[in-house]
């Protein structure tokens, strides 16, 4: 005979009052209309959590990423963000960053934030401390731009055999691959092998093969940025995808970290027209996840000239999508 056990109403009562509770919002970001752009999960009060806690709880989420908001020990530092893959914590990113300001600005956190106008707060990330400015338009986050870390370029790969290898990693024919740009290992705090393809059609025929890029050198890092200069719209100048497998990201649908980096590369090599420059920097939309029905528009800034990158900033919109109560 199967024995069924019924609590009691003060039972339950006593073993929900037990439980941890944490509330979460998710937002997509780089997008101001929902469903589209890159879903990120923020714990806005994690105080109390262990790292192995985050980590689960970002598997729980299951999405690119996820961001735990802590107090910061740093004088200027407004708040502390630790960034969550599926797999591993992350020392900075874009789209996490953009979204989890977007969503304290609209709680309230930022003291004296204009009704209509900028304001440039500073936080905490695993490579430092940074600023973020926040533009409010009728009380509201209309924008958030990240400075990321210094841009730095790395080794090219200028190897006949490894550049078929990688483009065969992505099922790319050598000839896919842009003959004017080269491919390269670069980062603003996190790096990417960047690879410039030749055409919006081979950038949309892409697909990454897990076991090939497993094979790569482990120096080439594990999150591969692929760009070509043609685009959907004619207000972007950049159209990219980027695939990170060995880090639970088949591939994501907006990535702020590789678009600063492709920016400081871009600027780096002189491949950017004059006619991007505004105001002394260079400034324009990068498009990405339109391919898997993610469309996204990443503003990206950079400050330099060729062979010399001193700034680069990220930008751009966030929506709330949803909101509830983590409890265990």
């Amino acid at each position: 005979m199967r024995m069924i056990r019924i609590e009691s109403n003060q039972n339950l009562e006593f073993v929900f009052h037990k439980m941890r509770r944490f509330n979460f919002f998710q937002l997509d970001v780089f997008t101001s209309e929902a469903f589209k752009g890159n879903p990120l999960a923020v714990f806005p009060e994690a105080e109390g959590l262990t790292d192995e806690e985050m980590q689960r709880i970002a598997r729980e989420m299951n999405l690119s990423e996820t961001v735990f908001v802590l107090p910061s020990t740093k004088e200027r530092a407004l708040r502390r963000l630790r960034i969550f893959t599926t797999m591993k914590e992350l020392p900075m990113a874009g789209h996490p960053v953009v979204g989890t300001w977007n969503l304290l600005a609209r709680e309230g956190v930022i003291e004296n934030a204009p009704t209509t106008g900028r304001i440039t707060i500073e936080h905490e990330l695993g490579i430092g401390v940074l600023p973020v400015e926040i533009e409010f338009a009728d009380g509201k986050p209309l924008k958030v731009t990240m400075t990321q870390g210094k841009f730095t370029a790395g080794e090219t790969i200028e190897d006949e055999n490894l550049r078929r290898r990688i483009a065969e990693a992505f099922n790319l024919t050598i000839d896919a691959l842009a003959p004017d740009a080269p491919i390269q290992v670069a980062g603003t705090g996190v790096n990417f092998l960047i690879v410039p393809v030749c055409s919006i059609d081979a950038l949309k025929n892409c697909r990454a093969d897990a076991a090939k890029l497993e094979k790569l050198p482990k120096d080439l890092g594990g999150e591969f940025s692929l760009f070509t200069r043609e685009t959907l719209e004619h207000v972007s100048k950049i159209h990219t995808r980027m695939f990170a497998p060995a880090f639970g990201i088949i591939e994501d649908p907006a990535t702020g970290s590789a678009a600063g980096t492709l920016g400081g590369y871009l600027v780096h090599h002189g491949l950017l027209e004059e006619e991007t420059k505004i105001d002394g920097a260079f400034r324009f939309i990068i498009e990405q996840g339109d391919f898997i029905e993610r469309p996204s528009r990443i503003e990206v800034e950079v400050r330099g000239k060729r062979g010399e990158v001193e700034i680069v900033r990220v930008g751009g919109a966030s929506v709330v999508v949803a909101r509830g109560e983590l409890m265990f």
